[in-house]
């Protein structure tokens, strides 16, 4: 007997594994495993979508169901993808369905719809013996003019009295109520034209002089060409009306259809022309080092480790072409959203339309018709932020992972997935090539490849000669010492005068958005906070909202205290408003342009800002990290980094990496064409290595220093971080929970050599959303034995839960 093994697609935790299926006979060639499927499950046997894992022919031992309905005609999942989802399921302690919906695009996924109709397909005969209301009469009458599939319930939900005429007429078994699922997203079509005469036979109607008008000739001849044609194109094309159209048709010599067509995200993208772009000595030297590796068909892993500017992307694009060459296909992947744009504009100069993109900002139907283009092979390059390493290329020949360094790689989210252990899987499963490239590699990789676990090739100079920056370091202590209490210092300010006078661009770079960070009442010290999280409120002036930038909760900023009622309530700390307000103020009438997340809401919002920026309508650009990455703007000589020393105040381990990343990257935007850069750095810490390395722009300095305190804090890359978080709207109840879980944890793991685990601790913020958050921090060498211990937690959790708490694991995640 054929028997299928399906994961459900909305399980939890507690009951996700395969269950078995009967496989019709008269359906044993369309089931096979990545095709979708609706199954009844439980004991009401209610239907459910579920994906076809494995297909096996075996006698089974207990009575089983029968799969009820096939979705698809074609597997959506390939086998690389099902061994993946199996792998991620343990390694990031997910469903099988958590996985799977992060490799299909979200309007592929089957919604339920309940339905009613009249029930047997017939007005039963009972009708006669009730006195209906004029509403349940009225129901009735809408549902027989639709006997054959009935209405969505939700049609009749528009007042609340309907719910209970529709329940008596269920009760009295005069309607049915059915369930049905739909897939929310399916192709495009639009209105299209077709020939329905042979073009010889028209041909001879205008001999004979039957057709006389130059417009019905002029149609039929783009009909003959292109067989098939958009209505509204057909129009644009030939100049006629849709009243010809409809002549024509009249006639017989045309008809009407339905035309499947493509969504186009490129809409708004202005790709640019080909450049002949001649290699220099550094650039040949790589590639004659790492070429060969496309060939070779295994994981190959290496870190192309070039300083900002020195034309990494050409070489990834090298790369491409020979994978190409070779009847393969890539995956590029870019940190931001806001780097697409630029990513898309240098490979479609090089590959034309075989280029597709996958990130969030698309539209479902956008994504949906990506998605199905590149599983149809009719792509050789896909570009996106962190979800596109789920993209269905088949034959896949290389992985690249640009500013791999980024925390941008790791989701946040169920499942807490990196991307770039995700690309690791897929090459070791495809037997191709991982290229990881940074000016400031993470620390972890580049010990790999200081230990020769991966190989390592390094670009040390920018292409014409152009030298790096010039990097000036100001003391913020001294600035106050001199009475300069603005956002930006006076040696920034002089310079950004000069820039403007010389019709040169400047970067404005902080790591906060917002106005200010917080309001503060001196008269009683009262801080305005969030009702839901332990965080003050973030002031956004343009909005006139206070906001919390982690759960959204915003209100109205208030003209007096909200606790004494006095006026003397004023704005602290500094955003990327704050610094937008304070130029827009100067003299010197500065042109300025602002992007950080409350900018970039829009579909096209990054691109739009960045195009502006470009044709140079703004003198100053001011943002948050999204513009301290990878841009590329030719007339920009000056960087100003206000505040560098921000991010070495965070509890994470990573705090002084990451200090050391923005400055170099941020930096890296400096002197990028013909003109020389200039980095203002501002910060109090100026002694800190991760500022002072910065400075130097010397990341070999910084990682000797770094790792040093890596080694002696016990952090990767010498062992693997653990963080297991218990959340309760009741503080007690959720501490008690972690305590019970941490004393398990001891008991079953404490013996272990390479073993550490803290004590019970609040999260550095503690309440988010109404719920106190309390952690253990655990450190193993192993990381098998580390996802066993998670894996072992999550299995024991429903034995030791107390009240309304929820538990959350990470790996290697954020502190």
């Amino acid at each position: 007997m054929l028997l299928a093994e399906v994961a459900l697609a909305d399980a939890t935790r507690s009951y996700d594994r395969l269950y078995d299926y009967i496989v019709a006979a008269d359906n044993d060639e369309d089931i096979v495993p990545g095709v979708r499927v609706l199954v009844p499950f439980g004991i009401k046997n209610k239907l459910k979508p579920a994906w076809i894992i494995n297909i096996r022919t075996d006698e089974p031992t207990k009575k089983l169901k029968r799969i009820a309905e096939i979705v698809d005609r074609s597997p959506l999942l390939s086998s690389e993808m099902i061994k993946l989802a199996q792998w991620m399921k343990k390694r990031y302690f997910c469903t099988w369905g958590d996985a799977i919906r992060l490799m299909v695009p979200a309007g592929i996924n089957l919604k339920k719809q309940s339905w009613l109709r009249i029930a047997g397909g017939q007005v039963s005969e009972q009708i006669k013996t009730l006195s209906l209301t004029s509403t349940q009469q009225s129901i009735m009458e809408i549902l027989i003019k639709n006997k054959e599939e009935g209405l969505p319930e939700q049609e009749f939900f528009r007042n609340g009295e309907a719910q209970k005429d529709i329940r008596f007429l269920i009760d009295n078994g005069l309607v049915e109520k059915y369930e049905s699922f739909a897939q929310p997203v399916n192709e495009k079509t639009v209105k299209a034209v077709i020939p329905a005469i042979n073009k010889d036979d028209f041909d001879a109607l205008v001999e004979e002089g039957k057709v006389k008008s130059i417009y019905h000739i002029r149609a039929m001849e783009v009909l003959f060409t292109e067989e098939i044609c958009a209505l509204r194109d057909l129009l644009q094309i030939t100049g006629i009306s849709h009243a010809t159209v409809r002549t024509l048709a009249k006639k017989g010599w045309v008809s009407y259809c339905e035309m499947e067509v493509e969504r186009d995200p490129f809409g708004s993208f202005e790709c640019e022309k080909p450049k002949d772009i001649i290699l220099t000595d550094e650039q040949k030297n790589v590639l004659k080092e790492i070429l060969p590796l496309v060939s070779e068909n295994k994981l190959n892993e290496v870190l192309l480790h070039g300083v900002t500017g020195s034309g990494k992307t050409e070489i990834y694009i090298r790369l491409i072409e020979e994978v190409v060459k070779n009847g393969k296909t890539a995956i590029v992947l870019v940190p931001e959203i806001s780097l697409t744009p630029q990513m898309i504009n240098c490979f479609t100069a090089r590959f034309g339309n075989r280029v597709a993109i996958q990130h969030s900002r698309l539209s479902q139907g956008e994504r949906f018709d990506q998605w199905h283009k590149i599983k149809a092979g009719s792509v050789d390059v896909v570009i996106g932020a962190r979800s596109a390493v789920f993209a269905p290329n088949s034959n896949l020949g290389i992985i690249i992972i640009d500013e791999e360094h980024e925390p941008t790689y790791k989701s946040e989210n169920t499942p807490k997935y990196d991307a770039r252990q995700i690309a690791r899987a897929r090459c070791n499963m495809n037997g191709c090539l991982l290229v990881l490239g940074s000016a400031t590699p993470s620390v972890e990789t580049y010990y790999r490849a200081g230990n020769g676990r991966i190989g390592l090739l390094t670009m040390k100079n920018r292409p014409n000669s152009m030298p790096l920056p010039e990097m000036i370091l100001v003391d913020l202590r001294e600035e106050l010492r001199a009475g300069n209490r603005s956002v930006l210092s006076r040696r920034l300010e002089e310079e950004l005068i000069s820039n403007k006078k010389s019709n040169e661009q400047s970067i404005l770079f902080l790591n906060k958005r917002g106005y200010a960070t917080f309001l503060l009442c001196r008269e009683c010290g009262f801080t305005l906070k969030c009702p839901r999280c332990s965080v003050t409120l973030t002031v956004h002036t343009y909005d006139k909202l206070v906001i919390c930038h982690y759960c959204g909760y915003s209100e109205p900023i208030p003209g007096t205290c909200p606790g004494c009622s006095s006026k003397r309530i004023k704005a602290f700390g500094t955003g990327t408003q704050k610094v937008e307000n304070e130029l827009q103020n100067h003299s010197e009438g500065f042109k300025l342009i602002r992007m950080d997340m409350d900018t970039t809401s829009g579909k096209h919002g990054h691109q739009k800002i960045l195009n502006a920026f470009r044709n140079k309508e703004g003198d100053i650009l001011i943002g948050t990290q999204m513009v301290a990455k990878g841009h590329d703007f030719p007339d920009v000589t000056l960087v100003g980094i206000l505040a560098a020393d921000a991010s070495l105040f965070s509890s994470d381990y990573r705090a002084s990496e990451r200090t050391f990343q923005l400055i170099t990257q941020a930096s890296g935007r400096a002197g990028r064409g013909t003109k020389p850069g200039r980095v203002i750095v501002q910060a109090y810490n100026i002694d800190d290595y991760a500022i002072q390395t910065a400075i130097l722009q010397d990341y070999e300095a910084f990682y000797q220093k770094e790792i040093a305190m890596r080694k002696l804090m016990y952090t990767p890359p010498f062992c693997h971080i653990g963080v297991i978080m218990v959340s309760g709207e009741d503080p007690d109840d959720a501490r008690e929970c972690m305590e019970a879980a941490r004393k398990k944890i001891i008991n079953s793991y404490g013996d272990t050599n390479d073993f550490q685990c803290s004590e019970v601790l609040p999260l550095p913020v503690f309440v988010v959303k109404n719920r106190a958050r309390w952690r253990i921090i655990i450190k193993m060498v192993s990381i098998n034995k580390m996802v066993t211990l998670m894996n072992d937690i999550l299995d024991i959790f429903p034995k030791i839960r107390v009240g309304n708490t929820d538990i959350s694991v990470d790996i290697d995640g954020s502190l």
